[in-house]
């Protein structure tokens, strides 16, 4: 993505340089423009080093040539501007053209996306509250400010963006909404069944598939209600508005789903839910010389069965398979036994298919093989394609 980064003059400035970074290192081409205040926090060299451009500082001596504010406009497939101060904001929603930030701002029809950073008293100013609902009116889209310290020293809302909070919202705003009006239901993650308290039945699952299908999805329009494992992490930028619930076991997974399972019109069951559990859960911990090497157990319940009995006529449910062999069979048996729509059946292995280990799926419809897909967020995709497309046989 080609994408105008607009630098304006305040202490959070220096965070630009650590986003341009991070963009570049995504494969984005980045233009950097600074206003004159910007240059006295930030040297230009600090971002043409980053980005290998030179720096636009002004509409007379910018790195385009002549009317380079009009080629910069017609270059950028999104203009990005972080940090952005309280006068850039007056300035921008005033339409003021008296420098290239503000130049390019008027010329430029695409996604805008601004990141403020000032002191919290100005960020509740009514004329600052003006401004920003002007530009929201005239299309701009804002991340942040957040809670937090500020150079004063005074702690409230007005810090900058993180730059991966700010790199999420740039997905999101150039991601097309073709599953807006959607609610989708999203297991993640490995269940724990416990013997005692210190001992427990697992699998390697990290809950990284499920992740990023609550992620696109959100970025694609759907609302998300997302049922995570024990330790699955969840502070992430690009699930802030996802709707998460914790469960432990098995049975606390699918109580979770079935409490909301008739508010959503697909499933996306990737969880890793253990298929057995101990019979007898011990209160205390049991000490080894106590154990015998025989504990009876018991099967848990068939979570992806139990959804596709409850849900609504219209829901969709697609259920994961990870298999060791057998990988198209066994798919297609999950996905005739349990009544699915689809069946993503992906090869595990020790080195295989877990966590960032190398991965692949197969997806398995009613007419068979449908698509093979490689690395984890091309499968992710693949599926939210398939929920988006009407005209798909499900």
């Amino acid at each position: 993505m080609r994408i105008i980064l607009g630098v304006s003059g305040g202490i959070a400035a220096y965070k630009a340089a650590f986003l341009a970074s991070r963009l570049v290192q995504q494969g984005h081409e980045v233009q950097v423009i600074m206003t004159a205040s910007a240059t006295k926090f930030v040297q230009p060299l600090t971002f043409s080093s980053l980005t290998q451009r030179t720096v636009a500082l002004s509409s007379d001596a910018d790195p385009i040539g002549p009317l380079g504010h009009v080629s910069l406009a017609h270059w950028a497939e999104a203009l990005l501007y972080a940090p952005v101060t309280a006068d850039l904001l007056a300035r921008s929603a005033s339409g003021r053209s008296d420098d290239l930030l503000g130049l390019v701002y008027l010329g430029f029809d695409g996604p805008k996306l601004f990141a403020p950073a000032m002191e919290a008293e100005m960020w509740a100013h009514p004329a600052v509250a003006r401004n920003v609902a002007q530009l929201r009116r005239d299309g701009v889209v804002f991340v942040g400010p957040k809670y937090g310290r500020m150079a004063s020293g005074r702690t409230g809302e007005g810090r900058l963006a993180e730059p991966d909070e700010i790199m999420d919202a740039l997905v999101a705003i150039r991601t097309p909404k073709d599953l807006q009006g959607r609610s989708i239901l999203v297991t993640a993650g490995a269940t724990w069944e416990y013997f005692d308290p210190v001992r427990l039945l697992t699998n390697p699952s990290t809950g990284t598939i499920g992740l990023l299908l609550a992620r696109q999805a959100l970025h694609r329009g759907a609302s998300v209600n997302l049922v995570v494992g024990p330790g699955v992490e969840v502070n992430s930028p690009g699930l802030a508005d996802a709707r998460i619930r914790r469960a432990v076991s098995g049975q606390d997974m699918l109580a979770a789903c079935l409490d909301c399972l008739d508010s959503v019109d697909v499933v996306v069951a990737t969880a890793a839910v253990s298929d057995f559990r101990p019979k007898e859960v011990l209160p205390l911990k049991a000490h080894k010389e106590d154990i015998g090497l025989v504990w009876e157990m018991e099967r848990t319940p068939d979570v992806l069965r139990e959804l596709v009995r409850h849900k609504q006529k219209t829901t969709k449910v697609i259920g994961f398979a990870a298999e060791t062999d057998n990988l198209v069979q066994s798919g297609q048996r999950k996905l005739r036994e349990k009544g699915l729509d689809w069946v993503v059946a992906n090869p595990v292995g020790f080195d295989l298919g877990f966590a960032n280990l190398p991965y692949h799926a197969t997806i398995i419809g009613p007419r068979g093989v449908e698509a093979l897909v490689e690395g984890k967020e091309a499968t992710a995709k693949a599926i939210l394609d398939r929920v988006a497309d009407p005209i798909v046989t499900v």
